[in-house]
């Protein structure tokens, strides 16, 4: 597995096997179905950025974390941690990003935050990738 990027925001899993940084992938540069245009969810082709969640705010549902949880305002749904998928499809990931929080983002895609681990989703570490 290829990681494209260590500075990224977000990284975005990918069934081909690679992981793409969120300036390919918010821009719109991968995957073919932007048509090279940025994400219709992002910040004018950057990652939109996370913050906690709120169950007053009206797109709140419990399926993207508990309340006070960190999450990217993109994200469709949390699916536990990375490592709980390892081995789903055949797919392979990254010893360093299976303690990440997983997300489905609105275009589908899988993506984690660097630094946002599934076991304590309220603080973002520093994170060496």
């Amino acid at each position: 597995m290829n990681i494209q990027n260590t500075e990224a925001k977000a990284l975005f899993l990918s069934p081909d096997g690679n992981v793409y940084p969120d300036n390919l992938i918010c821009t719109g540069i991968i995957p073919a179905e932007l048509d090279g245009k940025p994400c219709p969810h992002s910040q004018a082709g950057r990652f939109p950025g996370i913050k906690p969640l709120n169950p007053e705010d009206s797109n709140y549902t419990i399926d993207k974390g508990k309340p006070g949880d960190l999450c990217p305002t993109c994200a469709k749904q949390q699916l536990a941690h990375l490592g709980h998928w390892q081995g789903h499809r055949n797919q392979i990931f990254p010893e360093e990003l299976l303690s990440l929080r997983l997300f489905k983002c609105r275009m589908w895609l899988w993506l984690v935050v660097p630094g946002l681990h599934d076991h304590d989703a309220t603080q973002l570490l520093p994170q060496n990738l």
